[in-house]
C-alpha cells in the first residue's frame, strides 16, 4: 500500500521530505513513547463460491457464500473464525479524518455447516462458527451463509464513489490458523492488517445494465450487466470494482494482459501510466520470476482517505498523479510499487500484521530499483537521510523495522517499514553486488511462492545464495543491534 496526504511514503524526494517532517514532529512532541502454474503448488486450500448481487441504488451487495475448508490441519478443529472487516465502518473508532461519510457493515444469516444450521457469534469484525462435530485431520467441511453488505461512502479501501463500488475485504474472510493459533488480529488504520492464505475462488456477480466488473480474475470487457462468472485459483484474496464510469486502455506485457482503468479527466496520464504498468510487469518478471496469472488490472482513483495505492491479487489501485519537486506528475512510482506487491504479498505471502516490513520493504526496494533503472530517479542521498532519521527514532522510541504494525505510531511507520528496509537492500547491493541481490530475490520468490514466508526465511535465503553469513547485517538494519551495542558501551 502507498499513502497520500500526511502518510505519504513515496519514491519522490518531496514525499520523503514529508515523512521526515512527520517524524521530526513526533520526536519533538512525543519523546517517551487462472489456472496455469498458479494452480500447481498447493491443492489443499479453501475454496470459496460466492454469488453476489449489486444494488447500485442503495450501494448494497447481497451475497450467498459457500467455503470448503481444507483437509490438512495440525490438530482437530472445533470452530472456525471469519473476519468481517466491513463492520469497522459501522462505528468508526479511528482518526476523524478517515471517518466514512456514511457507515457500512455486513450482516450474516443462515449459517450452515454441511447442511446443518448452526449459530454464529459475532463480536465487532470477528465471527466464530462452532462446528457441529470436531473436524479431524484429513476431513473437510462446507460452511454456507447469506450476507448483506452495506457499502460505506468514503470508506478506506471498501468504498463507493459516484457510480463505482470498490469491493475490498467485502465477504466473510477465513481467519488463518497456524502453529501460533488463530490470527484474529484487529483492524487498524496503520498499514494493512490483512493476513490470508492461498484460496480458490468461483465468484458470480449480478450487476445492473451498464456496469463493468474489474476483478482479481480475468474479466470480460463488457458493460452489458447481468450475470458475470469469474474464476481465479491460488490467490490470497478476491477484490473487485463494479463500475459504469471507468474506461480502459489495454495492452500486453509478454503473455500478460495489462489493463489500465481511468475516469474522465485522466486522459493526460492514462498512456504514460499504462506504459509504466506494461514496463513494470516486464521489469519485475525478468528480475524476480514470472507473474503466474493471465491478467493484471490497474485502477486509477483514490480508494479512501490517505491511500495513494493499494494491492490485491491481480488488481491494484493508484492515484493518477503524485507530488514531486516538479509539482504533480503521473504516479508512475505508485503504479510500480503496487505492481511489485504482486510478487511480495501476492505470490510470496507473509503475515502483514506481524512482519509488515517483509512485503512493504521488499516492495519499496523494488519500486526504487525500477525508478532508478527505468526512470533515472536516484534516491541514494535521500535514503541516507532515512538512515539518520530512523536511527534517531529508534534511540527515542525504541522501535525497530521488524515489529508488528500495531507497535508503530502513524508518523514513523513508513520510515521504519518501507524506507529503512529499502536503504538496507541498496546497502546490500553495494556490499555483494546487484546480480547477487537479484539472485536472492528470485530464489526467495521461487522457494516461497504461494506460501507464507518469514523474516527468518528471507535471511536464510540471503545467507545461502550469497555464500556469506549476513545475519549480523540484517540484525543491524532491521533490529538496530549494532546501534544498541554502541549505546550500551557509551553509557558504561
Amino acid at each position: 500500500m502507498k499513502f497520500t496526504n500526511q502518510k505519504t511514503f513515496s519514491v519522490s524526494i518531496s514525499a520523503i521530505l514529508v515523512v521526515f517532517a512527520m517524524s521530526s514532529t513526533f520526536l519533538k512532541f512525543h519523546p517517551s513513547t487462472t489456472e496455469s502454474k498458479a494452480n500447481e503448488a498447493v491443492v489443499d486450500r479453501p475454496h470459496y463460491q460466492i454469488e453476489a448481487t449489486y444494488d447500485d441504488q442503495n450501494q448494497v451487495v447481497k451475497g450467498k457464500m459457500k467455503v470448503d475448508l481444507p483437509e490438512s490441519r495440525t490438530e482437530p478443529q472445533k470452530e472456525v473464525y471469519f473476519h468481517l472487516y466491513p463492520n469497522v465502518f459501522q462505528n468508526w473508532k479511528y482518526n476523524k479524518e478517515s471517518k466514512p461519510q456514511k457507515p457500512g457493515f455486513i450482516k450474516i444469516q443462515n449459517v450452515k455447516v454441511d447442511g446443518n444450521a448452526v449459530k454464529q457469534e459475532v463480536r465487532n469484525e470477528i465471527m466464530k462458527v462452532s462446528l457441529p462435530q470436531e473436524l479431524g485431520k484429513g476431513k473437510s467441511a462446507r460452511i454456507e451463509m447469506d450476507y448483506t453488505l452495506q457499502l460505506p461512502k468514503g470508506g478506506t479501501r471498501l468504498n463507493t464513489f459516484k457510480h463505482t463500488a470498490f469491493l475490498a475485504q467485502w465477504y466473510p474472510m477465513l481467519s488463518v490458523k497456524d502453529k501460533e493459533g488463530w490470527h484474529n488480529e484487529p483492524y487498524t488504520t496503520v498499514g494493512d492488517p490483512f493476513y490470508t492464505n492461498m484460496s480458490d475462488f468461483d465468484v458470480t456477480f449480478h450487476v445492473p445494465e451498464g456496469y463493468q466488473v474489474i476483478s482479481t480474475a480475468k474479466d470480460p470487457i463488457t458493460k452489458k450487466g447481468g450475470e458475470i462468472k469469474l474464476t481465479q485459483h491460488q490467490v490470497r484474496d478476491f477484490a473487485a470494482v463494479i463500475t459504469k464510469d471507468y474506461q480502459v486502455v489495454q495492452g500486453k506485457s509478454g503473455n500478460i494482459q495489462v489493463n489500465l482503468w481511468y475516469l474522465a479527466g485522466m486522459d493526460d496520464v492514462k498512456e504514460e501510466l499504462h506504459k509504466a504498468a506494461v514496463d513494470g510487469m516486464k521489469f519485475f518478471g525478468e528480475r524476480f520470476g514470472s507473474y503466474p496469472y493471465e491478467e493484471i488490472d490497474v485502477v486509477l482513483g483514490e480508494t479512501g482517505y490517505g491511500i495513494a495505492g493499494m494491492e490485491y491479487p491481480g488488481l491494484v489501485t493508484s492515484v493518477p498523479k503524485a507530488p514531486s519537486l516538479k509539482g504533480e506528475v503521473p504516479a508512475v512510482n505508485v503504479v510500480a510499487h503496487e505492481l511489485a506487491h504482486q510478487w511480495w504479498y501476492g505470490v510470496v505471502g507473509n503475515n502483514q500484521a506481524k512482519e509488515p516490513w517483509l512485503d512493504e520493504g521488499l516492495t519499496s526496494f523494488s519500486e526504487f530499483l525500477y525508478m532508478k533503472k527505468q526512470k533515472g530517479e536516484n534516491g541514494d542521498e535521500w535514503l541516507k537521510k532515512v538512515v539518520t532519521r530512523t536511527n534517531q527514532i529508534h534511540d527515542s522510541l525504541h522501535v525497530h523495522s521488524a515489529q508488528k504494525l500495531y507497535d508503530y505510531p502513524d508518523e514513523v511507520y513508513g520510515l521504519m517499514v518501507y524506507l529503512r528496509p529499502t536503504a538496507m537492500m541498496f546497502d546490500l547491493v553495494g556490499q555483494i553486488g546487484e546480480d547477487k541481490v537479484m539472485k536472492i530475490m528470485s530464489t526467495y520468490y521461487q522457494k516461497f511462492q504461494y506460501r507464507t514466508a518469514t523474516t527468518k526465511d528471507f535471511i536464510q535465503v540471503a545467507n545461502e545464495v550469497s555464500g556469506k553469513n549476513l545475519t549480523s547485517f540484517f540484525d543491524q538494519w532491521l533490529y538496530f543491534k549494532a546501534n544498541d551495542s554502541k549505546n550500551k558501551k557509551s553509557a558504561s
